[in-house]
């Protein structure tokens, strides 16, 4: 087998680990129900080897980046499914499920404090999804991963020598900073966010932690196709669609 063979070979395995998954995920629900969660699917909305055969067809980018590139976009994947199936899901069975009250979280310390161990894991996991994906965009544009301590502040100095095929990501800058600043750096580096909610302090709004993957299910996938296939797309922001001429 040749390495170019071996290759999509490990991407379709990849593809049918993630694909068996999410069909496990329904397989107590009716059929017609199953197959429209799983059309819809944000994670199985990424495919790999879509990207692949894309990556070969177009020739836009040298065929000496895809292994790396297909590695760094099977990590971004595989980090999407964990932060927005494996967390949310065991939070939601093993605290809200099991009687935990969020207008009177004391009442349960035990699934109070469970509740906000899983926020933690949120609060990297989220982070770390956007360092998969800048690292992911990085590589495929100059062939290694940003150089230095602060991947984020590299990728966001390089962005606009490729201009315009990455433009729209540069909205998300101020968004990364605002979501370090609030959640990861206070929680991973100084006082910790959720014991100051635990004892009293505001509380960590868990719409605004899972507000960052929000434009990665929703615009990011489809701009990323566009550029390795050499095509347009009707993307005007992040999240927002050109549709009828209207901007939604």
């Amino acid at each position: 087998m040749s390495e170019e063979e071996a290759l999509r070979q490990r991407v379709e395995e990849f593809e049918l680990i993630i694909k068996e998954a999410k069909q496990a995920t329904w397989a107590r629900e009716p059929q017609e129900m199953a197959d429209h969660f799983l059309e819809h699917d944000s994670v199985l909305a990424w495919n790999v080897l879509e990207a692949h055969d894309a990556f070969l067809t177009a020739g836009v980018y040298s065929t000496k980046r895809l292994p790396g590139f297909i590695d760094r976009l099977i990590d971004t994947k595989l980090q999407l499914y964990f932060v927005s199936q494996v967390v949310p899901g065991t939070m939601n069975a093993m605290v809200y499920l099991r009687g935990f009250d969020p207008k009177d979280p004391l009442a349960t310390p035990n699934l109070e404090l469970a509740r906000l161990s899983y926020m933690q894991a949120l609060i990297g996991q989220t982070r770390v999804l956007w360092e998969r994906l800048i690292r992911l965009v990085y590589f495929l544009e100059t062939g290694s991963d940003p150089p230095g301590k602060s991947a984020r502040r590299r990728f966001f100095g390089d962005l606009p020598q490729w201009s315009p095929r990455w433009d729209l990501l540069a909205e998300l800058e101020g968004e990364i900073d605002r979501y370090d600043g609030n959640f990861r750096t206070p929680e991973y580096h100084k006082g910790s966010v959720l014991r100051a909610e635990l004892l009293g302090g505001s509380v960590v709004d868990a719409n605004e932690v899972l507000g960052l993957i929000t434009p990665v299910t929703n615009g990011v996938w489809t701009l990323l196709m566009a550029n390795v296939s050499g095509e347009p797309h009707n993307i005007v922001r992040l999240g927002h669609h050109v549709r009828g001429g209207s901007d939604v």
